[in-house]
């Protein structure tokens, strides 16, 4: 019984076939089609019915069947920008553009199974399209060289990986120990000066919760399955000053007088702030805690 495009199989006909359907939903609308070569480009792209990896619809895109290392007879002079009309002007979804020439340094980059259409991008070039012509039930891919273990392994075939790294806002010093400007206006308007400046006359670009968030995705209450974002009772600011005095450390709260990631968590590369400052305690330790190892039993007193 075929519903919804899908292949249903009684569980008690096909018991491991229905199962992998349930499971894993695997599209069997191919073998519900009747094969018909004849059929128009036009009538077949009306159906809306796929021609991929059916093996069933070469003259969806072939004047006359195709030979290994002979004329593919592709229609349309071969332009795939008609030959792949379906995918063209689709937004959202399609991550490269074609039609495009690369400069002369992303020409050299392109490996030489990766053709070009007249020294243009085209959907050959990332895509193997005979690989779509045969008959699959799985491995449905078409990426040249396939299968990768990340899509993104695919486009650094042609692409600088380095240009591509995500930012580290923690690492903050070069080789050499200097203290990276850069880095710093990721969260300060500008660069602050490590061994003279206060927390309290520091600007920040936008909302610690935000900025952090940017990388660090904190799902629920945070931490312990308790939300610390909040206003401390005027025992918790007691707690924290005493914390302070103690230690020597700083516990800041954000502009409106609220725990925030920094209040706990030290952002600083150890060797930012000097070692005999209160803001360097706990730069570089585990979970940046600003006191390592007792952070949660001190202020809660477990």
């Amino acid at each position: 019984m075929i519903s919804g495009g899908y292949l249903k199989l009684p569980l008690t006909v096909m018991p491991f076939m229905a199962a992998v359907n349930i499971l894993v939903g695997i599209n069997l609308w191919a073998f519900s089609e009747k094969s018909d070569l004849g059929k128009s480009a036009t009538a077949i792209a009306a159906s809306g019915t796929n021609p991929h990896y059916t093996g069933r619809y070469c003259s969806h895109c072939h004047e006359a069947a195709p030979h290994k290392g002979m004329d593919n007879n592709l229609k349309y002079s071969g332009n795939y920008k008609r030959l792949c009309r379906c995918h063209i002007g689709v937004s959202g979804n399609y991550i490269h553009p074609v039609g495009m020439a690369p400069s002369e340094d992303k020409t050299a980059r392109i490996p030489q199974d990766f053709p070009l259409q007249n020294g243009r991008l085209a959907c050959i070039t990332c895509h193997d399209i005979a690989r779509q012509c045969r008959k699959r039930l799985m491995d449905k891919v078409s990426l040249r060289g396939a299968p990768y273990p990340r899509r993104s392994d695919f486009c650094f075939k042609c692409h600088n990986r380095q240009n591509y790294m995500m930012l580290n806002a923690h690492d903050q010093l070069d080789t050499t120990g200097r203290i990276i400007a850069a880095t710093c206006r990721y969260c300060h308007t500008e660069k602050p000066d490590p061994r003279t400046s206060t927390y309290d006359v520091l600007n920040f670009v936008e909302g610690f919760e935000t900025m952090c968030q940017k990388c660090h995705i904190i799902r629920g209450n945070h931490s312990g399955n308790f939300n610390h974002m909040v206003k401390p009772s005027i025992k918790g600011l007691s707690k924290i000053k005493m914390m302070a005095e103690k230690f020597g450390i700083i516990l800041p709260l954000d502009g409106d007088g609220r725990m925030t990631c920094i209040t706990c968590h030290n952002p600083h590369a150890k060797g930012v702030i000097p070692e005999n400052r209160a803001a360097a305690r706990g730069a570089g330790s585990n979970l940046r805690h600003r006191l390592p190892g007792k952070m949660c039993v001190e202020c809660h007193q477990m």
